[in-house]
């Protein structure tokens, strides 16, 4: 015959548990980095703070925060994906922040999607690259 779990010993398992669930947690969110990047458009190109080329690197997982201003007219930083459908627009003065989880590994174009200026729509290009961990 086997003994009766006592009072103590459940509460102990409980405990036990809800202490892994915890640590299991907080492992996944070290897992994911949160990156903060600056992008300017002008003169029909983007200015990504932390590379050359108009060229955003994350990887699979991070926390991305992109602060998107303009110095010269209004731009859009526009990624039309299945994946990814981010379209916001900028003034001079009046920058856009927003956020995404970068989840889909591959590379993104990144364009101005604004018909006021020919240019914009025909040279204005960058690339968003989400790497694999």
């Amino acid at each position: 015959m086997r003994p009766r779990p006592t009072q103590q010993s459940k509460l102990f398992v409980c405990a036990v548990l809800a202490l892994v669930s915890v640590v299991v947690s907080a492992a996944a969110v070290v897992a994911q980095t949160k990156r903060d990047i600056s992008v300017v458009g002008r003169k029909y190109a983007y200015d990504v703070s932390d590379s050359s080329g108009g060229i955003i690197r994350v990887r699979k997982d991070d926390l991305v925060t992109i602060t998107f201003s303009v110095s010269d007219i209004a731009h859009t930083f526009t990624i039309s994906d299945d994946h990814y459908r981010i379209d916001r627009r900028a003034e001079p003065g009046k920058p856009a922040t927003f956020n995404f989880r970068a989840d889909q590994p591959g590379e993104y174009e990144i364009r101005c999607s604004l018909s006021a200026d020919e240019r914009c729509l025909k040279e204005m290009r960058g690339r968003l690259i989400v790497s694999a961990k």
